[in-house]
């Protein structure tokens, strides 16, 4: 698992040190983890891994990020690397730069096109302008023809992304790099970002363009939200985390990312002793003559992944659909109330069935937990408007659907404004929270990662945002953007919700986190993964909805 801390946790870990006079003891710690890094990616370049030959580009800026490159590009030159630093900032770590130019490093100076630029340039430190200038054309040819770039220009205290001539460079070159290797057997360099990639924020994973996006990056003393949340998390590549001496004086996680380890290891397997209930009934309802595949899907993952029951509440077609998919799910056309369960699983393919849709608000106002999923949304969010739905009740929107949710709880007043689709995808996490502070439900935003969030934390949980437990979950195949694949991780979902709701201490085991309220946003969180490795049994291929719920047994059935 990966505990991913907020900016000011970190800095709050760094101050004793650096107050003590520790500042340079932690930057050459850093900086040899990011040379190890470089080397590491160096090698992939050449047909024999050696580093004889090999050139690298600095991109160093004006603060500890930029000493932190330099450094490392001293550390490299001392391995036999050409090295050349392009200082891209009006001030230099001036350490860093002493230790590139004394181990026969080259230094150059991005320079702007206007006047006013060269005007600035006279008033340059003499370290900075003792620099030769370099163009930005110059300056990408430099880059292209490298066979590493490092991206140390701006750190994690920078917001508001790249400006100036280094956003020019950064863009220029990204359109200069598609071109090389198509048709021409030209090779692309291999690009490492110093702790973050420029640009992107370290607490909520925004991105704004132009980025250089990185196939590694090297962090120091813990991850930042940035690295595990989209669209951060798209462009950081890779990711190290190097050990410089703050670990143990970190503060608790802002978001708890779980891996492909986590997920197996805590999944719910049953015991000598277990029955079909004390596993876990999940009541379904789901599919409507318009959409019946939903409840075939959902039902066959909630069944592969292990469900105690399944009870499937709906019409006649729907459920002679289901049974002659999945014979062991127990079909009726009861009400919610009629039957006994330990979670439900409401929303996947209702649209336009009345009957349907009063078994949906059913669920909702039951006090069993609950995923609320598609056609369940809407009522959800208009439930709202009377009471809160809390942590039990799991809702799981795409981007798109928030953006809706957010305009329902608009038109009741509930909050300021609504939000644009655009707006939820450029910075998913502020919003996935944000959500579960109003509705007081654990919302799950499907989206490159998933975000977790749920509206309340123990004390020994706290996110760094005070009350809100956030968890990310990555890895699925981009072949998940399909229709049906959200009706198969609802199965998934449910069936742990269930599993959570009759064994409340299951998933303790994964952190202090997990336990209390947690235990819900933890439970989804675990089948948002199990649905990520199951999409990627058969490596990069399409993935039907279909053959989804079968791989999840597969993921299960591994030893």
């Amino acid at each position: 698992m990966i505990e991913a801390c907020s900016v000011d946790t970190v800095r709050a870990a760094e101050q004793p040190l650096l107050d003590a006079g520790l500042g340079d003891l932690l930057m050459r710690r850093a900086a040899r983890g990011l040379a190890r890094e470089c080397e590491r990616q160096l090698r992939l370049t050449t047909p024999d891994g050696a580093l004889r030959g090999t050139t690298a580009v600095l991109l160093v800026g004006s603060g500890n990020n930029g000493g932190d490159g330099l450094w490392a590009g001293s550390f490299l030159r001392a391995r036999g690397v050409a090295v050349t630093a392009v200082l891209t900032g009006s001030r230099v770590h001036e350490d860093g730069l002493a230790a590139l130019r004394a181990a026969g490093g080259s230094v150059l100076r991005l320079s702007d096109h206007d006047d006013a630029a060269h005007r600035r340039n006279a008033d340059l430190p003499d370290s900075v302008a003792a620099a030769g200038p370099v163009g930005v054309d110059q300056a990408v040819s430099l880059m292209a023809s490298a066979h590493l770039v490092v991206d140390a220009v701006l750190g994690t205290g920078a917001s508001g992304g790249l400006r100036g001539a280094v956003a020019e460079l950064v863009a220029a070159f990204h359109d200069r790099a598609p071109e090389q290797g198509r048709g021409t057997g030209q090779r692309t360099p291999r690009v490492v970002a110093c702790d973050l990639v420029s640009g992107v924020s370290g607490d909520t994973g925004e991105a704004p363009e132009p980025l250089l996006r990185a196939h590694a990056t090297v962090t120091f003393g813990a991850a930042k939200t940035g690295h595990v949340v989209s669209p951060g998390e798209q462009v950081t590549g890779e990711l190290t985390v190097v050990p410089i001496g703050i670990e143990d004086r970190l503060g608790d996680a802002a978001v708890h990312r779980l891996e492909a380890q986590d997920v197996l290891a805590a999944w719910p397997r049953p015991g000598a002793t277990d029955t079909k209930y004390s596993r876990g009934v999940l009541g379904v309802v789901a599919g409507a003559p318009s959409y019946p595949g939903a409840a075939i899907m959902c039902t066959q993952a909630a069944v592969n992944a292990g469900a105690g029951m399944v009870r499937f509440l709906g019409d006649s077609t729907a459920r002679a659909m289901v049974l002659a998919r999945s014979p062991e799910v127990v079909c009726s056309d009861d009400q919610p109330w009629d039957v006994h369960v330990q979670a439900w699983l409401a929303g996947p393919g209702v649209v336009g069935d009345e009957s349907q849709a009063a078994r949906v608000q059913a669920v909702i106002e039951a006090k069993e937990p609950a995923v609320l999923d598609a056609g369940a949304l809407d009522a959800a969010a208009r439930s709202v408007a009377d009471a809160r739905l809390g942590p039990h009740k799991v809702l799981t929107p795409h981007a798109g659907e928030l953006s809706q949710i957010f305009e329902w709880l608009h038109g009741f007043g509930l909050c300021d404004a609504a939000v644009e689709r655009s707006d939820i995808e450029a910075a998913p996490l502020h919003w996935a929270r944000e959500a579960a502070r109003l509705t007081g439900a654990t919302v799950l935003l499907k989206g490159a990662t998933t975000v977790i969030a749920s509206p309340v934390g123990d004390a020994a949980s706290s996110s760094g945002a005070g009350e809100c437990l956030c968890l990310s979950v990555g890895d699925a195949s981009p072949w998940l953007a399909t229709a049906g694949s959200g009706d198969t991780l609802a199965g998934i979902l449910g069936t742990v919700l269930a599993h959570v709701a009759e064994h409340p201490q299951a998933l303790a085991g994964l952190g202090d986190w997990a336990r209390g309220a947690g235990r819900w946003a933890a439970a989804a969180a675990l089948g948002a993964g199990l649905h990520a490795l199951a999409s990627r049994v058969r490596g990069e291929s399409p993935v039907p909805p279909s053959v989804l719920a079968e791989n999840v047994r597969a993921v299960l059935t591994r030893p």
